[in-house]
């Protein structure tokens, strides 16, 4: 901000210059003028005058105003010292504005001086008009009193021009306070006696001193809160992680503990108890289902060893007649004897059979066994839904929920291991025979000591003896006929013998 932006402006100034040395030479010319219009003129050239002294006077009163204005901008410079960040801007304005102050002041001065030789010019062309005018007095001196305004208005041009000079001293010294105000803020370059140059820092030397030593001290304090924050930052994620951790594995714990919890609970509730009875029913089922295919596979392996078993006498018969060329007739007497002499082989083949196959049978028994109890588990949580339904004041509820338990306590106390019997005895054929023969003489006895039943003991006794008898004469003949058979192959061998011999 210059010095002529807080009122007055050069070009005004100027302006109102040249229409005061204008006037002061229209005034001078009016002067010469004849006595009849001195009067009119002296009085036009104090109007001026007046004037002009105004305009000095308000002149000066705006630069009274400048300067304090800028006393005040000093004042606000020096409170805003604080403000680190815009007094670099504002004391470069400042300097800037103190350069056009310090410029207008100077062109204010050479103006001011300027005036004052042309106000001098006037003044000594009005001293040649005032001889010309008292010759005009001489000459006329009917006209006293336009004289005296005369004099009057040289006496106004004279303190018009005193207060020139003293607006001009005045404006010299504001000129030295603002070369001060200048020194104190921009600082001064001072010559010593010998020839060196001083340097004076000013109030923008200490302000960028300033503004320098709390730039460095703020990057220092950055970079301070930069690695605290980094540290803080990097121990506040190891202290998350850690947490994290720990809540995982407490998550992990609690999770596995509600299940645990979860799962007692519901295995204690009815529908879990059946549900769990059912699941232990699937398995055992499922277990006797792996143990029938076991069992499947070992008698069909045993009925394949029957059959070869079997099969070795016809394979026998058939190497002897196709590759030997033995007699059909010795083939078939000795069949008898190869059939005796395998059975060593068909038996523990026809036991296995016979194991396999009672296995097998009691697999199935036990498989439609479990999977009647699972089935029923099922039922269970169905038939409990489906009677909790019903209306709560109902007799029917409580009855079919009593006789539902009832059912299911039943059916869950029947022990399928019950099928399993005679597990301390062994499955050889030959012993069930034995051991059921036993079982049927036992039963004949304790029918024969019971009264009323010894008629039909005897009776069975009897047709038990005749069927014995009956079988061991079919043994007989069938003996007696291979006898019979074999006598004329006997002969006929020793007699081929005989013959050889």
């Amino acid at each position: 901000m210059s010095f002529f932006d807080k009122g007055v402006d050069p070009a005004e100034f100027e302006k109102y210059k040249s229409e005061v040395d204008i006037r002061f030479r229209q005034l001078a010319e009016e002067i010469k003028m004849k006595a009849s219009d001195s009067e009119a003129s002296a009085l036009e050239s104090a109007t001026n005058a007046s004037k002009a002294l105004a305009s000095v006077k308000s002149i000066e009163g705006q630069i009274e105003q400048a300067l304090s204005a800028l006393m005040s901008y000093k004042d606000t410079a020096s409170s805003e010292l604080t403000g680190i960040a815009d007094i670099g801007k504002q004391s470069k304005a400042l300097l800037a504005e103190v350069s056009d102050v310090a410029k207008a002041g100077e062109e204010a001065r050479s103006a001011i001086v300027q005036q004052q030789s042309s106000m001098s010019e006037v003044f000594k062309a009005a001293s040649a008009d005032l001889a010309v005018i008292k010759a005009a007095l001489q000459e006329v001196q009917n006209i006293p009193g336009q004289v005296e305004n005369g004099k009057k208005l040289l006496e106004g041009a004279a303190v018009v021009s005193k207060d020139m000079e003293s607006l001009l001293t005045h404006s010299m010294k504001k000129k030295s306070d603002i070369d001060d105000l200048h020194k104190s803020i921009l600082g001064a370059e001072v010559k010593a006696a010998d020839g060196s140059v001083e340097r004076i820092d000013g109030l923008l030397d200490e302000l960028q001193n300033s503004y320098d030593s709390i730039k460095s001290k703020t990057e220092v304090m950055e970079g301070k809160v930069d690695g605290t924050v980094k540290d803080l930052l990097e121990k506040h994620e190891l202290a998350l992680a850690s947490e994290k951790d720990k809540f995982e594995q407490l998550l992990d714990v609690s999770n596995k503990r509600y299940t645990a919890i979860n799962d007692e609970i519901s295995g204690l509730l009815p529908g879990a108890m059946a549900a769990g009875l059912s699941a232990a029913y699937e398995k055992k089922k499922d277990d006797e289902i792996k143990s029938l295919s076991g069992h499947e596979f070992k008698f069909l392996v045993a009925i394949g060893l029957m059959v070869a078993v079997s099969l070795i006498p016809f394979g026998v018969d058939v190497f002897l007649l196709g590759w030997k060329g033995n007699d059909l007739v010795e083939v078939i007497k000795g069949t008898p004897n190869l059939i005796v002499s395998i059975l060593p082989l068909y038996f523990p083949v026809l036991w296995f059979a016979y194991s396999s196959s009672k296995k097998l049978n009691l697999s199935k028994r036990l498989i439609e066994e479990y999977t009647h109890k699972a089935v029923l588990g099922r039922t269970f949580s169905g038939l409990s839904n489906q009677i909790e339904s019903l209306p709560r004041e109902s007799i029917v509820r409580d009855e079919l929920r009593t006789k539902l338990l009832f059912n299911m306590l039943q059916v869950s106390s029947e022990n399928p291991g019950k099928l399993i019997t005679d597990y301390n005895k062994t499955d050889h054929p030959l012993m069930d025979a034995l051991e059921n023969s036993a079982k049927l003489s036992d039963s004949i006895e304790s029918l024969s000591k019971l009264p009323g039943f010894s008629a039909l003991a005897k009776k069975l006794s009897a047709k038990t003896d005749e069927l014995l008898s009956a079988q061991t004469q079919k043994v007989e003949s069938g003996l007696a006929a291979q006898e019979e058979i074999e006598k004329p192959t006997q002969k006929a061998a020793a007699d081929s013998e005989q013959a050889k011999v």
